[in-house]
């Protein structure tokens, strides 16, 4: 029996910012599937987390601890069983309980480590003593160096799961004195405390959320300045791609759909979907012309600047549909409402999010646009294909994973890609896709079965960490 503690800064359905927390909520899961493992999560308690969760919260205990320069910091420990997972929370009001939103307060570094620290003082007085402790980004770094210093009574192997490596936890070198260690060089980077390259440095296994990302972040251009740490780590460094919740992205279960449809049925239950969605979204669109799906963080990331040079240009020429779901950075959210009050009989952008109506979009247009600029995984292409809906992808990360170019000579493939972040490559390759759309329905019937037959289901994922750590406990 291996015991298995996860520790993250988000988890599914209780806190989601991001794909960190879909990780998080699926992988525990999974790995208690495959039998053998006692699987447990210690999360912050935010004040943010839905009150149907909070109210079935009970009250472990509480304690305090020495954090920074006191002696008699309260930690007070909640827990939640769902499903087959032992949820653990950290309740401290100052930090977590008396903020509307979980980042952007400015003493993020004071923060997570002080929730790291209650975690590790937590787990003798709950009686856990785990085989590996499974870490999630920079909020959680620290750990590895913790146990090894302040911790040393701890037999847990650690891993280092980087979801993105662009965000490493940067803050003033003199706060590694929160932590009461004595300062080490593997703390620091330019001058600053840096939690991300402490865990890169002090964990034992290292692992990214897709093969190719594992690659990518050894180079120059995706290392955010820790590949030379990275390709110095590269027997500890592994790639392995996430998974899907099948349960919850599947057009034969999904309760947020118009109509449920497989394989079998996917050109007839996609139109209905389609016209569903049309109503949803009070639109007049035609049901023959192709719709193209966009569901993000309007961010630069994600290629937002590629759709920004041409979608004009497309829209004024080109006949197809653009509905967009989506929130982010001022500039976007004003181009892409610019952009449907130039086109209003084309374009329908939603500001925000609305988890129904992401749902909705998955199953009612025809193609899903990702061009982004870097995707360590990308969840959006992997629900995407369950529903038939075919992705346009740029050439990264764990797009280049799970996305295979159309071929229509040898009739493989299950979507369409391209290499550059070049705007009208872009564009080229969503004119091809509209060109199949449009005059090979037999080869876009071919694509769509590809695509759902695809299988990115948490199942193999998970068996990829159950064997790594079966490996570190050798």
């Amino acid at each position: 029996m291996i015991n298995i503690l996860h520790v993250s800064a988000e988890c599914s359905p209780f806190i989601k910012i991001g794909g960190l927390a879909d990780v998080v909520g699926s992988l525990p899961n999974e790995l208690k599937r495959l039998r053998g493992s006692n699987v447990s999560v210690f999360l912050p308690y935010y004040k943010a987390i839905p009150k149907i969760y909070r109210d079935k919260t009970e009250d472990v205990l509480n304690f305090k601890i020495q954090f920074n320069s006191e002696k008699g910091v309260y930690v007070g420990i909640k827990s939640l069983k769902k499903g087959n997972i032992e949820y653990f929370f950290i309740d401290n009001e100052f930090y977590f309980g008396s903020r509307d939103n979980v980042y952007s307060y400015g003493d993020e570094g004071t923060r997570f480590a002080y929730f790291q620290v209650a975690v590790l003082e937590a787990l003798p007085k709950l009686g856990i003593d785990p085989d590996i402790i499974h870490i999630h980004d920079w909020h959680t770094a620290m750990i590895p160096m913790l146990l090894k210093t302040r911790f040393p009574a701890f037999h847990a192997k650690t891993v280092l799961t980087i979801h993105n490596l662009a965000y490493q936890g940067i803050f003033p070198l003199e706060d590694f004195k929160l932590f009461n260690i004595k300062y080490d060089p593997k703390m620091e980077f330019e001058g600053f405390l840096n939690f991300l390259k402490c865990g890169i440095a002090q964990a034992d296994m290292i692992t990214t959320v897709s093969p190719t990302y594992a690659s990518e972040i050894l180079t120059d251009y995706f290392g955010y300045g820790m590949q030379n740490l990275l390709r110095s780590r590269g027997s500890h460094l592994l790639g392995i791609l996430n998974g899907i919740d099948y349960k919850e992205f599947s057009p034969e279960e999904d309760r947020f759909i118009k109509e449920s449809y497989s394989i079998e049925n996917a050109v007839e239950g996609k139109l209905a979907n389609k016209k569903a969605l049309f109503k949803q979204l009070d639109v007049e669109f035609a049901l023959d012309k192709p719709v193209i799906g966009l569901v993000s963080r309007l961010v630069s990331q994600k290629g937002i600047d590629l759709i920004k040079r041409v979608f004009d240009e497309m829209l004024g020429i080109d006949d197809f549909y653009f509905i967009v779901l989506g929130s982010g950075e001022d500039q976007y959210e004003a181009y892409f409402k610019g952009l449907e009050e130039r086109f209003p009989d084309k374009v329908k952008v939603t500001i925000g999010y609305s988890n129904k109506l992401a749902h909705m979009i998955y199953a009612g247009v025809d193609m899903f646009l990702m061009p982004s600029k870097f995707e360590p995984c990308g969840l959006g292409q992997i629900i995407a294909l369950k529903y038939g809906t075919i992705p346009i992808v740029r050439e990264t990360g764990g797009l280049v994973d799970t996305v295979q170019p159309y071929n229509e000579y040898e009739k493989v493939g299950n979507g369409f890609s391209f290499t550059n972040f070049n705007a009208h490559d872009m564009m080229h390759v969503i004119r091809y896709a509209m060109h199949i759309f449009y005059h090979n329905p037999t080869s876009w019937k071919i694509i769509i079965q590809h695509a759902m037959q695809s299988d990115y289901s948490w199942t193999q994922s998970a068996k990829a960490y159950r064997k790594l750590y079966k490996q570190l406990m050798k």
